[in-house]
């Protein structure tokens, strides 16, 4: 078994297509039959069953996936220690939630530049379940998200509560408000679940999305409402282009750091959760609270 071998594999059980990994890996097809017939005979088992539509994952297959994902995660993260550049004595690796960088991570990456010149920074976006697994598999040093587990030996830090509002293209009130033009975007569970209690009335209809950006560009277009974080709400209602819907509830999350205790690099922790958390309470002063939006 070898990296490529579960690069190609992992590329085939997206595509379902030989052919269409082949393309994307840059070699031939029977290059990739080759490697996953290799690596079928190295594990003892079929991965694939091959048909007319295309190939589909067998349970084997469906179970080896998850084990490859985490392979090639570790080997990246090791290509990042190993390949440090002169001067750099370490990496921090951080994760955050999506909506959250553009208020608190990307100050908290300038400043640690500023403490840490000799460390080394690798930042990605992503949703809480793969940030809490990447913490417990030592893939991630910290994660800033929404809803951690509590864990042995995780240490979970709360930052802030996200503030989500709601916010419409029509000047109204939540008994006036149109339903049907209504775009639910499904933060996380917590969210799903203060959401069906607070606004019943208001369910998932014509339109779901998984970002705000997208909602919002949408909604400029379209027309019609949608729950967003109060910091962009802002902005938004600032500019003429949306209003806060009178009577409509706020809808807390609670955001925190969360990191495995790791004595090499305990002095690093501390500093990166405190400048997380300074960063957090300025945010917060530097954005009105809903209530004060108009």
């Amino acid at each position: 078994m070898n990296h490529q071998q579960l690069e190609t594999f992992l590329s085939v059980a997206s595509s379902r297509n030989f052919n269409r990994s082949a393309e994307s890996l840059c070699i031939t097809q029977s290059a990739v039959s080759t490697r996953i017939k290799s690596l079928e005979e190295s594990l003892g088992v079929e991965l694939f069953t091959r048909g007319r539509f295309g190939a589909e994952l067998t349970s084997s297959g469906i179970k080896f996936q998850q084990y490859a994902l985490q392979i090639c995660d570790i080997w990246r993260h090791a290509q990042q220690e190993l390949s440090l550049p002169r001067g750099y004595e370490g990496i921090l690796r951080l994760a955050t939630q999506f909506s959250v960088w553009e208020t608190l991570v990307n100050r908290w990456i300038i400043d640690m530049r500023k403490r840490y010149p000799n460390i080394a920074l690798h930042i990605e976006a992503d949703y809480s379940m793969s940030m809490m697994q990447h913490i417990v598999d030592n893939m991630l040093d910290i994660a800033v998200m929404y809803q951690p587990r509590i864990m042995l030996d995780i240490e979970i830090i709360k930052l802030f509560d996200d503030e989500f509002v709601l916010i419409s293209t029509e000047p109204c009130n939540l008994e006036t408000l149109d339903r049907d033009q209504y775009v639910y975007i499904g933060w996380c569970p917590g969210f799903h679940a203060a959401h069906s209690e607070l606004v019943p009335s208001l369910t998932a209809r014509g339109v779901t999305m998984g970002l705000g950006t997208m909602a919002i560009e949408y909604l400029k277009e379209k027309q019609g409402s949608v729950y967003i974080q109060s910091w962009r709400a802002k902005s938004l209602i600032e500019s003429g282009e949306f209003y806060l819907v009178e009577d409509a509830p706020q809808i807390l999350q609670p955001v925190s750091a969360v990191y495995r205790k790791n004595a090499d690099k305990t002095e690093l922790y501390d500093v990166a959760i405190k400048s997380l958390k300074t960063l957090s309470a300025d945010a917060e002063s530097r954005f009105d609270l809903p209530a004060k939006i108009s």
